[in-house]
């Protein structure tokens, strides 16, 4: 509901400058119909209203990217911020660590996530980078962590609390609440009752319940090659992006070999993955790639050449896969 009447707000001065320019088209319609005495005063008008539009949409558009630049310096600060509260507080115990935690995920819009990086158009965001104090922490005091983490985790739960839980679950593995997951998102997966309001945290309770599986991501593969969802493609093939592993190599391969189509949008998802995993020197991208001609063509060349050159990869190694010759 907030994001709907950001948008709303958002709207109203182009509904105000698109009002403004029809006035001033509409003078200039009728200005030959007007009174002689009328037409200069509705000439000089209908100008003046077209330059109020151009400089209130140049100033509008200026204005947006200037608040942009603020809100990612402020969340900067406050990934800082949180970071440096967490230092000081790493001499207490996993109750008193974990209490902030959860004051911070129940009163913020935004859901926190311990992945980096934090999934684009997306309400995620990534709220520390560095992530030693968990380490430390979670080694050291696994079982009141997993007390507490429990009891994020209860269906009444704040979403977010739900999400930041089911993070630390799959990424330490805590096998001995990792049911619970599959137990509460697994029938809401199967009847299709995904929201936008529940699609994260259900998904990240598969993802994290998957982590915790022998063979790890066994579940979530099943999701993948079953699925025909476009979101949920979508939102498992970013993770190769946050936690790259071998695992994904096959989750990739069984996804193009699916005889359902796959949405452009997903497929360059699927080239920002493979990516990730040449990089992390997981796959070999040319190998995994040539086996699928039919799922890329030549008008992929641009999106690929920029997404590789954006993980720091030569995008020639990829002549000869879907390149043009």
């Amino acid at each position: 509901m907030p994001a709907t009447n950001k948008t709303t707000y958002a709207v109203i001065p182009f509904v105000i400058f698109g009002i403004i320019l029809i006035t001033a088209f509409f003078l200039k319609y009728f200005e030959p119909m007007l009174p002689v005495t009328l037409r200069s005063w509705a000439d000089h008008f209908s100008i003046a209203l077209i330059v109020a539009v151009v400089i209130g949409l140049t100033y509008e558009y200026t204005s947006h990217l200037f608040r942009e630049e603020i809100l990612k310096n402020l969340l900067h600060e406050s990934q800082e911020q949180v970071y440096q509260a967490l230092r000081a507080y790493s001499v207490l115990t996993p109750d008193e660590v974990f209490r902030l935690l959860k004051e911070i995920a129940s009163q913020i819009d935004q859901t926190p996530t311990l992945l980096y990086p934090a999934r684009p158009d997306s309400a995620e965001y990534t709220f520390t980078e560095s992530m030693e104090f968990f380490d430390t922490l979670v080694n050291m005091r696994p079982k009141e962590i997993v007390k507490i983490l429990s009891t994020w985790i209860e269906p009444k739960s704040h979403k977010n609390l739900k999400y930041l839980a089911s993070d630390f679950i799959g990424r330490y593995q805590l096998t001995e609440i990792s049911e619970e997951l599959r137990r509460q998102a697994e029938p809401v997966l199967r009847l299709g009752n995904l929201t936008e309001d529940n699609r994260g945290w259900v998904l990240n309770y598969i993802w994290a319940h998957s982590r915790c599986e022998k063979p790890m991501y066994k579940s979530l593969g099943d999701v993948m090659r079953t699925t025909s969802d476009h979101e949920i493609e979508k939102w498992i093939l970013f993770l190769p992006v946050q936690m790259p592993s071998i695992e994904f190599a096959q989750m990739i391969n069984d996804y193009l070999e699916r005889d359902a189509p796959i949405a452009d949008d997903n497929l360059l998802l699927v080239i920002q993955a493979v990516a990730s995993l040449h990089r992390a020197h997981i796959i070999d991208s040319a190998a995994l790639l040539k086996k699928f001609p039919n799922r890329f063509g030549p008008h992929h060349q641009e999106d690929v050449e920029r997404i590789w050159r954006n993980y720091a990869l030569v995008p020639e190694e990829l002549k000869g896969i879907f390149f043009q010759a």
